[in-house]
């Protein structure tokens, strides 16, 4: 995949995610990196659209986070 194809925010959120795996030691990334990335990113039209569609960006975020936890983590 090429991140110079993508938008600013999306190369951003590309980072974070896997910022939030190494923060884990997380060794692949998967849906869950990306979303609480998307989540996290300020301006970002994600926590914008669970607000509109009824949802807590902020209980969806710990939820994350918790799932998040629960993964086996690589050391060494």
């Amino acid at each position: 995949m090429r991140l110079d194809k993508l938008t600013l925010k999306a190369q951003e959120a590309m980072a974070e995610m896997q910022d939030i795996a190494r923060r884990l030691e997380h060794q692949r990334l998967d849906g869950e990196h990306l979303l609480l990335a998307l989540l996290s990113q300020k301006d970002g039209i994600a926590p914008a659209l669970i607000e509109t569609s009824g949802g807590n960006p902020g209980e969806i975020s710990r939820s994350l986070e918790t799932a998040l936890a629960a993964q086996a983590k690589v050391s060494g």
